[in-house]
């Protein structure tokens, strides 16, 4: 455990000296919050938090951290790590508290907007409840993110992990329920994670189906990543 802390501290402190890395951080989440809420306007200010809270943990676990990884995997930094007598458990673990301890400020931002710039009526419970799930669904998103990040090669990660951020994005709650777009958005993990968040407020959502989904997806994108992980330590 104590390495794992050793490579967050070393992640946690490389990101805050990156000002793109901050901007997706600490200001497009919320930005998109602002830009898109107006949607929602006397409809369903709930659906519109529960879709940028979790939004906004995605882009740090998804986009942040892959394009991220992308960019050191092939570093002499991450070269010269590779080579010493330490597995894979602390780096992901550093990996992980990297990526929840961003989330965690990303949220408490777009919370921000939400009370004081958007006034949504919302109290310290129901934030706790969203961002609590949100953070939840942040395993699968960083492992899927990390798993791509080593496959991806430096020019087209950026153009690849926008895409799917997007794909994902309006994947979680804009498809319709009918026809093939209502059988195709049950496997995509965000709108499975968006229905766990919308439990919390339509007490008839069951709670099961989305988690068994989650936790599946997050042994599969997990299974992936090491398979990608063990190819850029042959290199």
């Amino acid at each position: 455990m104590r390495l794992g802390l050793e490579y967050f501290k070393i992640y946690f402190l490389s990101t805050i000296r990156n000002i793109p890395a901050l901007f997706f951080t600490l200001i497009f989440p919320p930005l998109m919050l602002l830009l898109f809420a107006h949607q929602w306007e006397e409809k369903n200010a709930f659906g519109a938090l529960i879709v940028f809270f979790n939004y906004s943990v995605q882009t740090v676990a998804l986009m942040l951290l892959g394009m991220g990884v992308t960019q050191e995997k092939n570093s002499e930094w991450a070269k010269y790590l590779r080579s010493l007598p330490v597995g894979l458990k602390p780096m992901l673990i550093g990996r992980m508290l990297h990526t929840l301890s961003l989330s965690f400020i990303n949220l408490f931002s777009v919370s921000l907007v939400a009370l004081f710039i958007l006034h949504i009526n919302v109290n310290f419970e129901q934030i706790i409840s969203f961002a609590t799930i949100a953070l939840l669904g942040a395993i699968p998103m960083a492992l899927l993110g990390m798993a791509i990040g080593y496959a991806a090669n430096p020019e087209s990660s950026r153009s690849i992990f926008t895409l799917l951020n997007l794909l994902l994005f309006f994947g979680s709650f804009s498809l319709p329920a009918t026809g093939i777009f209502g059988t195709v958005r049950n496997f995509i993990p965000t709108y499975q994670w968006t229905v766990l968040s919308y439990s919390f407020v339509d007490k008839s959502i069951s709670i099961l189906n989305p988690l068994i989904c989650l936790a599946a997806y997050s042994f599969f994108f997990l299974f992936l990543f090491q398979k990608m992980y063990r190819k850029t330590q042959k290199v």
